[in-house]
Order: C-alpha cells, then sequence, then structure tokens
C-alpha cells in the first residue's frame, strides 16, 4: 500500500524530534539540527526565504512552528513528489535519493526502513499528525517586505512614485518578483540609467560604502582639475568646490570616463593674471612662445581655448602648432617652406634683427619681428630671401631713431670731414 505524505510526515516527525517544535539536534561538524523535522542550520535561512517568504536565523526558526511547517512542506513535499516515500525519506537523511545506501549512523537504509515501517501504522488525527492545508502565508510588516524587497527606508522615501508602489506591495503582500516588474515598469526606473539607479540606490541603502566611493572618486578627480589647470579644488576642511563636486557626482552617478570628467573640467580651467596652471599652463606657455617666435599674435580668449583643448585631450600642442606655423607661413610667403618645416620665423630673420639692433644701438632682445622694418623685410614689399642686407640697412638709416645714435653722428663726421678734405679744408 502507498505511504501518503500525511502518514510519511508523521513518521518523520516521530523519527526526528518525537513532534517537538523546540528540539535541537547536537552540534555534528560545526553544525546542528533545528525544530520539529530537524532542519540543519546551514538550510534556514535559504529554505525559510524560499518558503516562509522572510529569511530567519536558526534561532528565529526554532520559535515559529509555522515557519518550520512551511519549510518542511516544501523541502520535503518536493522530495516526495519527486523520489517517492522512500527517496524523500534518504534525501531528507543522507541528501542523495537512494534508500539503499549503508554509510552513516545508522545506515541510510535503515533510517529508511524505520520511516516506512512507523508511517504504515498512521491512522491520522493526534500523536502528531498532520491534516492537508494549503501552503502557510505569513504577513509581513513593512519593514519586512523592504528587506526581502532588498530596499532601504532611505531609498522608498527618496521618491514619491517608490513610496507609492512600496505602499500598494506592502497592501498586497507582492512578492518580491512582482514588486520588482512593477519596479521596472516605474517612471522612475525607466528614466534613470542604470549608473544613476546604482549610485542613488548605494546611497540609501550603503552609505558607509557610498561614502568611501565618493572619497576615492574625490581624490581621482581632484588629481585631474590639478592636471588641467583648476589647481586643487579640496577646501582644508576636506570639502570640494562646487565644480568638483559636480564632477565627482558626473563620475559615480552618470558613469563618465576619466576622459570624460578631465574633458569637462577643462573647459573650466581660467586665466589667472595673465597665466594659467597644470598641463593647461604648459601649454599656455607653449603656445605663447610659438606664436611669438613665428611672428603671430591670438587673443587671451584664443590662448586659453586652445590651452583648455591641449590640457583636456581634445588637441595637442602639436596640432596648435602646426596651425601657428600655417599662418606664420602665409604671413612670412618667402620663408614659408622653411617655417613649415620647423623653423621659425625669429630665425630666419635673426641677419636682420642684428643689423637693426647695431644700427639703432638697441638690445637684440629688444628687436623681434613686429618691429616694422624686420617685419617689412620678412614680410613687406621688399620681402625675400635674398632681400639685399645693404637695402634693408638703408632703410633703417631712414628711421629718425638712426640720427640719434653714435653711428649716425659718427657716420656724419666722417662724411663732414671726408668733404673738407676735398675741398682742401682739413689734413
Amino acid at each position: 500500500m502507498a505511504i501518503t505524505f500525511e502518514a510519511f510526515l508523521w513518521s518523520l516527525t516521530q523519527q526526528e524530534s518525537g513532534g517537538n517544535y523546540h528540539a535541537v539536534g547536537p552540534w555534528v561538524n560545526g553544525d546542528r539540527a533545528y525544530g520539529r523535522y530537524q532542519v540543519m542550520g546551514a538550510n534556514v535561512g535559504a529554505w525559510t526565504a524560499r518558503y516562509y517568504g522572510r529569511r530567519l536565523t536558526p534561532q528565529q526558526y526554532l520559535t515559529n512552528p509555522a515557519a518550520q511547517d512551511a519549510v518542511v512542506r516544501g523541502v520535503l513535499g518536493g522530495y516526495y513528489k519527486k523520489y517517492g516515500a522512500k527517496g524523500a525519506a534518504a534525501m531528507w537523511y543522507s541528501g542523495q535519493p537512494n534508500p539503499n545506501k549503508t554509510y552513516g549512523n545508522p545506515p541510510v537504509y535503515r533510517y529508511v526502513n524505520s520511516i516506512m515501517s512507523r508511517a504504515t501504522g498512521y491512522r491520522g488525527g493526534g500523536g502528531g499528525g498532520y491534516t492537508p492545508s494549503a501552503p502557510v502565508t505569513v504577513k509581513l510588516s513593512s519593514s519586512e517586505l523592504a528587506e526581502r524587497y532588498g530596499l532601504s527606508s532611505r531609498l522608498i522615501n527618496s521618491s514619491s512614485e517608490l513610496k507609492r508602489l512600496f505602499s500598494q506591495a506592502v497592501a498586497g503582500q507582492w512578492s518580491a518578483g512582482r514588486f520588482q516588474a512593477s519596479l521596472k515598469n516605474s517612471k522612475w526606473w525607466r528614466t534613470q540609467s542604470s549608473t544613476l539607479r546604482k549610485y542613488i540606490t548605494l546611497r540609501a541603502t550603503d552609505p558607509a560604502t557610498f561614502q568611501q566611493n565618493w572619497k576615492n572618486a574625490q581624490y581621482k578627480v581632484n588629481q585631474l582639475a590639478v592636471q588641467v589647470g583648476l589647481g586643487s579644488q579640496i577646501s582644508k576642511k576636506g570639502g570640494s568646490s562646487a565644480i568638483l563636486t559636480q564632477a565627482i557626482y558626473n563620475s559615480l552617478a552618470l558613469g563618465w570616463s576619466d576622459a570624460r570628467v578631465k574633458d569637462w573640467l577643462g573647459s573650466r580651467a581660467k586665466v589667472h593674471d595673465g597665466i594659467m596652471w597644470g598641463e593647461a599652463g604648459e601649454a599656455w606657455d607653449k603656445l605663447h612662445e610659438i606664436a611669438y617666435l613665428n611672428g603671430m599674435k591670438y587673443s587671451t580668449d584664443w590662448y586659453k581655448r586652445n590651452a583648455v583643448a591641449v590640457a583636456s585631450g581634445k588637441a595637442t600642442v602639436e596640432t596648435v602648432e602646426d596651425h601657428i606655423r600655417s599662418q606664420a607661413a602665409a604671413r612670412f610667403k618667402n620663408f614659408s617652406a622653411q617655417i613649415k618645416s620647423g623653423q621659425n620665423a625669429m630665425d630666419l630673420a635673426a641677419p636682420y634683427i642684428k643689423s637693426l639692433s647695431t644700427l639703432l644701438e638697441i638690445p637684440e632682445t629688444d628687436v623681434d619681428l613686429f618691429e616694422k622694418h624686420v617685419y617689412n623685410a620678412m614680410a613687406g614689399d621688399h620681402a625675400g630671401q635674398n632681400f639685399p642686407l645693404w637695402q634693408f640697412e638703408n632703410y633703417v638709416r631712414n628711421d629718425p631713431r638712426w640720427k640719434k645714435t653714435n653711428n649716425a653722428r659718427e657716420s656724419m663726421m666722417t662724411v663732414a670731414r671726408q668733404v673738407a678734405k676735398d675741398f682742401g679744408m682739413a689734413y
């Protein structure tokens, strides 16, 4: 005669604990069995979460008969349907369904035979018997449901839509699966990226980890700020400027890469008293030097824009230098090839600069491509690689400044003496 599940369950109960919900077994390999059906402590958490709807500790399980009944009907009932009474008894005792195994103390086959023998005497009613019933339904509190859904009160209260959805779930005692499905259909879920949802969730559910992540991002973003020329954005008290705070948020909540954060920070770099800092400052100085050595002038905004582009990775000093040289080559057409190949216009103008310095008796360091005579020699009507130096010097001698120099006075004295000599007035 087939053994019914109720007869089987009654017999197993008698075998395990005599029907005592508070029974506790001895320690075996660091674990022990709990309750009427002697469930091992290692299984309590997962089995109660699945069949009772709430994860319990072994001690909580021991004081909760409803949870014990729910677990045994869920787990053992599944074994009974799959393996029959003997196989279910073997699974419960040894974790495998073969009822004829000889290992264990007592051996598996003796445990199974004992269960089966006693079950044949089941008559229903008292003595630890059971009557068929629906699975145990437990009404969970809002805090228990929040834990089951993986939420915290801070996260729930952070959005009015989440609060309404959670209230419906509590009233209807929704399963975790149903709540997750409804959550994914909400506007809160659909209008926010996965990165932003994780950011918000972590901030609400694990403040300690969130703060550590923020500090790590703060350090990294501050380093990027220094690189692009914003200087240190962290105050002495450990706080952050508005720019740095926004950059940290962009990194953590929006998932921006370091390159994108650096680009965003670079666009906010400023000129301070005619200079820039960090990588932007290095680019600022280099571009000024290249432009000056090639006779080009640009606005402060142009230098800032291109220095920021270099610091943020949108451009390189080399690409901007090529642009400068291209414009210089167009200006000094007769020297175009040399300038484009990397020679500076200032070096090409060195003979004119030296000559003008000598004639007008001014330091060479005070003469550059923006001096009108040098500029005309390089780019004016008389410009040319073969523009004679003597002709250039004649132009310079027509400059009113030349007449005030010792060179001019000596030259005029020399001429006067020669004239006097020619007329026999001087020897």
